[in-house]
């Protein structure tokens, strides 16, 4: 398994690395570390304003020392990561872009999130939003406090073939530790239904029966893989508010949740339920894409 991680060497380099460094040695993975550098961009001025033209080879030679500097300070961070295996690769233009260009390197992406303020996210947006929106990839977005471990996890299910990939993924990614509890939530959007005659009623218990049997045959999963689990079902108006609300009353460590993978323009007409709740929620989140016709 590889992990792809890009560092800015920002404040959240560090506690990026080290959840990295952590699920790697669970996992025996890789790790290659990537850097974006903005590029060099000559904006030239008008003649009357009687400054000499920019020597562009001279551009050319300040983009080529922030890569070198880029990739001393991404050997700096090997050391770090020992002895984990670790490739670095300095790349430039848009971090976004870039990220998503190398996903195919990689098993998973883990990332971390800068907390913008509403303006700022208005105006450009966030990198991890629009990777989680476009990535292909399981995307790990770390934002929040720093978790030591991966040990009071909330996995969201929507009965979908995507949730049931992205519990199955968690389930191998991540091993259970002494103590290690898993929450297994539903979210049931309520809609207002008109009278219904007996038969409709009664078919509408069955499937809500074997519902709930399909949803804790997958506790039991979880419970052979070592978690103590439970099962909570919830109705919402809206599944990402629900699960943003729900989040809000208990502590977690982790929410783990699967993404439909839509294209652009079914992501623009529909929107995305996993989008939202990494928008919404403050605590690391796990998104695993599937891409299906």
């Amino acid at each position: 398994m590889k992990f792809l991680v890009p560092v800015d060497f920002t404040d959240i380099t560090n506690p990026l690395l080290r959840v990295a460094k952590k699920l790697a040695l669970m996992r025996s993975a890789q790790i290659l570390l990537l850097h974006a550098i903005s590029p060099v961009i000559y904006l030239p001025y008008p003649e009357s304003f009687g400054i000499s033209p920019i020597d562009l080879s001279k551009l050319s030679e300040l983009e080529s020392r922030n890569i070198q500097i880029a990739k001393q300070r991404l050997d700096a961070l090997r050391d770090f990561l020992n002895p984990v295996e670790v490739d670095t690769l300095v790349d430039i233009g848009d971090p976004a872009e870039v990220i998503l260009s190398k996903e195919k390197l990689a098993d998973l992406i883990i990332l971390g999130s800068h907390s913008r303020g509403l303006i700022e996210k208005i105006l450009i947006g966030s990198t991890s939003e629009k990777v989680v929106s476009y990535s292909h990839k399981p995307v790990l977005v770390l934002k929040g406090q720093e978790v030591e471990s991966f040990k009071n996890v909330c996995v969201a299910h929507d009965l979908s073939r995507y949730a049931q990939e992205a519990f199955e993924f968690f389930l191998d990614l991540i091993p259970a530790e002494d103590g290690s509890r898993l929450t297994l939530l539903h979210v049931e959007e309520t809609v207002e239904i008109p009278m219904v005659d007996v038969l409709t009623e009664k078919i509408t218990q069955k499937i809500e029966e074997e519902k709930v049997n399909y949803l804790k045959s997958l506790l039991e999963k979880a419970q052979n893989k070592g978690w103590t689990a439970e099962l909570v079902i919830e109705k919402y108006s809206s599944v990402s508010a629900g699960i943003a609300q729900f989040l809000k009353q208990r502590k977690y460590d982790l929410l783990v949740m699967g993404s439909r993978g839509l294209s652009g323009f079914k992501r623009v007409i529909l929107g995305s339920t996993s989008s939202e709740v990494v928008k919404k929620v403050e605590i690391p989140v796990l998104i695993h894409k599937g891409f299906y016709l």
